[in-house]
């Protein structure tokens, strides 16, 4: 009996052992879409961002009974503002979930989060608009949205990011961070209400600037941070506890608290550096960290401290200290003759709190070093910022170039010449400057550069500047003098900056500029060479708006600087250039070419125009030229939207006089968005040559025409303009030997063409074969061979010719046939009413060809009216939509109100909640009505659309 009981047992276990690896295997497969689904439904649901996903798995077996979730190559793309950016990109993300939570249905909980190789690119447009604030709020959600409780729940107890790069670009504070190579994991159980949390954080590479200054280059970091957070329904504290904190080679911790408060954040943080050594401390100074650190031998003492206390909302900071002080300070490299000696440095920051920042100081009292015979000493201080900002700084240094290699190791195939001498003393309040009491505004000095050369394998030739003096003044900084040379290239500048200390100490001040530039003979292709430049031949047809990883270059804020530049030879891209002159302006974020000419090409070329940047995401270029004289093939080969727009510019021979006007945006790479391109423009040549054009060569073929593929054009006039993608000719009469011609059409940038050609061809010009295909077709409609008599016909036959389809292969029609037979007099009305079935198959192709060239224009009439009324309609249903939304959300808010007021009577509260049902269906039966009238206008709007498409044809 015992041995029946255990067998049947053993055979029950063993069935349920083969059901749970059968379930293990086949629940993968039945669950996979389904999740996947579920994921990029949960996050579009929530998200102002789209998640797109390359691939997704499931596997039980190395985290039964939880179930990971693979996903690969997912990425999080911006909406609205931002458009087109990736948020992150995620090589693999990996989490693991309840297996039981997803068989029953219920809601997945998430304990584990993993991320492989991720991007992110994170960004904070002027307005403070950040493109990580994409959580979805209730304002957005559709009501299912909000009634709809989430799949998910996190209940994270680890997590690790590994490999990631971020980006950050805080353009509002103008401050940008990246971090290369993160690894960062987290452990602690985040659903507890007190979390004893643990991290690790390692980097290759962390670099920060702010305000255009680098405080942190390429500095390998390690973080190993323990946090105690607990919460509470009133406050989030997070202590700090066992922490080190380690920046290339300098360590420190933190100590502290934080606390988060529902309208107010507390503060007390204490930075703690005690161990930390001077020579650790440079390690920070690229150019000690990367120049023979390990062997440099350091003395002096180093003490680095920072508080941070008390209460921060959104008009209070806290307070704070910080300071560094460094005393007899010396730096020797073993292998170097020099020594660095007498290093002193006091900085500080203090601020007292509140909301006053005027209270804010930045005190640097010393800043002193030895390298021989070279010196520095400076000092630094400054407060009241905001109102009055008071500003006293002197700088002494003198330095012979030539001498620091001896006192820090040089990049290698690098080396200095020349003197750098500079004393320059200022002290007094901005309220001073801008009345001009320069008696309490003092601002005074030199700084002197002269025989400088400097040399390094990454440049083809040295680069020297024989003496460069700025001059300080309180009105101004000027350059009075820069004579330098670089290889062919040579160049003299001198003029001054105004108001740069208003720029420098003020938000929303404007830096002015004025300068001149002369160069004997500047050699562009030495600093960008042609291959760097890329073939014009490269561009595509259709150029596209940047990419994730490409930024447009913008012009800077609040400048407004002149530059007149004049310069006797340049050579660019191989094109040889002389007397160029002209002015460079910036200003308003735009920089503009005023009045720019020169000699080039074989003739002369003036240029005007205007880079604009004030939407940043889409810059923009108004550009023209006026050229006289210039050979046509050099214009087409060298310039990229002219061998665009005129693609048989190549192929034609002699010099042209050209007037132009283009408004484009432009790619990051400042080649043109061709299907935003607009211009007008003329061309103009006494003798032009034209031949081996692919549609005179095929025009010849199908007329017979002698000689029409070469050309010689006498006093050549023509007109055109660039919009929607089509480069359109106005009509225009050229000569084609001794036929007269109009010619009109357009060819589009995607190098297509449809042009008409109407020619005058005089009787004695007509081929001898055409001659003989119309008496063939007169011989079948009379059973006889007649003989057409060319000297009875008219002086011209107008003939029509028709070139469509691609500009390197065109089809070509033409009327030539019947234009002959309808000029032979008598034979014209019987040829017309009883024509063989040969002439009857060439009128009907062209009258085809012609009806589906009317067609397809029509067409895309139709498709436009249809498009344009579209857009309307889905305008209005989408007010509808809005404001029916808005009637719903009223009624909701008073039926909330009206149960709210009930209190908690229970008799009050059941006639309030009948009373709330009651607003709520007037409401959705009022929104219903105007989503109804929005979904009438805008079938109206279609309707009478396609009654106007209709009438076309």
């Amino acid at each position: 009996m015992v041995k029946k009981i255990l067998k049947k047992t053993l055979k029950v276990l063993g069935i349920i052992l083969v059901l749970l690896i059968a379930a293990i295997i086949i629940v993968p497969i039945v669950f996979k879409d389904e999740l996947k689904e579920m994921v990029i439904k949960e996050v579009n649901k929530n998200l102002t961002a789209e998640l797109s996903l390359e691939d997704f798995d499931l596997t039980f077996f190395s985290t039964f009974p939880n179930m990971t979730v693979e996903l690969y190559n997912a990425k999080l793309t911006g909406l609205n503002e931002f458009e087109g950016v990736t948020l992150a990109s995620i090589g693999k993300a990996e989490a693991h979930i309840g297996f039981w939570n997803v068989i029953s249905g219920d809601q997945i909980e998430i304990d584990e989060i993993h991320i492989y190789d991720p991007t992110f690119d994170v960004r904070v447009l002027e307005d403070g608009t950040a493109n990580y604030d994409i959580v979805k709020p209730d304002s957005l959600k559709t009501d299912e949205e909000l009634e709809e409780p989430s799949s998910f729940k996190l209940s994270l107890k680890d997590y690790s990011i590994n490999n990631a790069l971020l980006k950050y670009d805080d353009r509002s504070l103008n401050m940008y961070a990246e971090l290369d190579s993160l690894i960062h994991t987290g452990k602690g159980d985040l659903t507890a209400d007190v979390i004893d949390f643990e991290t690790s954080t390692e980097m290759n590479n962390l670099s920060y600037r702010m305000d255009g200054i680098s405080y942190l280059t390429q500095v390998k970091t390690e973080a190993i941070v323990n946090i105690l957070m607990e919460f509470t329904d009133k406050s989030s504290k997070f202590t700090l506890k066992e922490n080190e904190i380690k920046l290339n080679e300098i360590a420190f911790s933190v100590d502290g608290m934080y606390e988060i408060f529902e309208d107010h954040d507390e503060m007390d943080l204490k930075l703690d550096a005690s161990d930390a050594t001077f020579k650790q401390f440079l390690s920070l100074i690229p150019a000690f960290y990367h120049s023979g650190y390990e062997s440099m031998a350091t003395s002096g003492s180093l003490s680095l401290n920072g508080v941070v206390k008390g209460e921060m909302n959104e008009e209070d900071l806290p307070s704070w200290d910080f300071g560094m002080n460094i005393k007899n300070a010396s730096i020797n490299y073993p292998d170097l003759p020099g020594k660095i000696t007498n290093i002193q440095v006091g900085a500080s920051s203090k601020y007292p709190g509140g909301s006053d920042m005027n209270k804010m100081t930045v005190d640097v009292p010393k800043f002193h070093a030895n390298m021989g015979k070279n010196k520095i000493d400076a000092n630094l201080f400054m407060n009241n910022l905001l109102v009055d900002p008071y500003l006293k700084s002197k700088i002494v240094a003198y330095f012979d170039l030539a001498t620091m290699k001896d006192y820090v190791p040089p990049t290698e195939g690098e080396s200095y010449n020349g003197i750098l001498d500079a004393n320059i003393d200022i002290n007094g309040k901005m309220s001073d400057l801008e009345a001009g009491d320069f008696e309490k505004f003092k601002a005074a000095g030199d700084l002197i550069v002269s025989d400088m050369k400097y040399s390094s394998t990454s440049l083809d030739d040295d680069v020297s500047i024989d003496k460069m003096h700025f001059v300080f003044s309180p009105e101004r900084l000027a350059l009075n003098d820069m004579d330098a040379k670089m290889g062919k290239t040579d160049f003299h500048v001198k003029g001054e900056l105004s108001n740069y200390f208003g720029y420098l100490l003020r938000d929303n001040e404007v830096l002015k500029g004025d300068f001149t530039f002369h160069s004997n003979h500047m050699d562009l292709d030495e600093f960008i060479p042609a291959d760097e430049a890329g073939s014009p031949e490269e561009s595509t047809a259709e150029s596209t708006a940047s990419s994730d990883s490409d930024e447009p270059i913008l012009v800077p804020k609040n400048i407004d600087f002149k530059l007149a530049s004049s310069m006797n030879n340049v050579k660019y891209n191989g094109i040889d250039i002389k007397n160029l002159k002209g002015n460079i302006r910036m200003k308003d974020e735009t920089i503009y070419l005023e009045d720019l000419t020169m000699n080039t090409m074989g003739g002369t070329v003036g240029l005007k125009g205007a880079y604009n940047t004030q939407d940043h995401k889409n810059p923009k270029v108004d550009f023209g030229y006026n050229i006289a004289n210039v050979n046509i093939q050099d214009l087409a080969s060298n310039f990229v939207t002219v061998g665009k727009i005129a693609p048989l510019a190549k192929l034609a021979e002699g010099k042209i006089t050209s007037n132009f006007d283009m408004q484009t945006k432009i790619t990051p790479s400042f080649e043109p968005i061709l299907s935003s391109l607009s211009s007008i423009g003329d061309i103009r040549s006494d003798r032009l040559a034209i031949k081996n054009i692919k549609v005179f060569n095929k025009i010849e073929n199908v007329t017979k025409l002698n000689n029409f593929s070469s050309q010689k054009l006498e006093n050549f006039k023509t007109k055109f303009t660039v919009n929607d993608g089509k480069v359109a000719v106005l009509p225009f009469d050229i000569k084609l030997g001794n036929i007269n011609t109009t010619v009109s059409g357009y060819t589009t940038l995607d190098q297509k063409m449809n042009y008409d050609f109407d020619l005058q061809v005089p009787k004695e010009e007509i081929p001898a074969s055409m001659i003989k295909e119309v008496e063939a077709a007169m011989g079948k409609l009379n059973a006889l061979v007649p003989k057409l008599d060319v000297g009875k016909l008219p002086a011209f036959i107008p003939v029509k010719v028709k070139a469509v389809g691609d500009v390197s292969d065109p089809q070509i029609t033409t009327d030539f046939k019947e234009a002959i037979l309808k000029a032979t007099g008598d034979f014209k009305e019987d040829l017309i009413n009883s024509v063989t079935e040969t002439v009857k198959d060439t009128i009907k192709q062209t009258i085809q060809e012609v009806k589906d060239n009317v067609n397809e224009e029509i067409e895309k009439q139709k498709a436009k009216i249809l498009a344009d009324a579209q857009k309307e309609a889905d305008k209005v249903k989408a007010e509808a939509k809005n404001l029916a939304d808005q009637t719903r959300a009223e009624a909701n808010k008073q039926a909330d109100e009206v149960i709210k007021a009930a209190g908690s009577n229970p008799i009050k509260k059941k006639l309030a909640e009948e009373s709330a049902k009651k607003i709520r269906a007037e409401g959705e039966s009022k929104a219903q009505k105007i989503e109804a009238e929005g979904d009438k206008k805008a079938n109206d709007i279609m309707k009478k659309a396609q009654e106007r498409a209709d009438k076309l044809g």
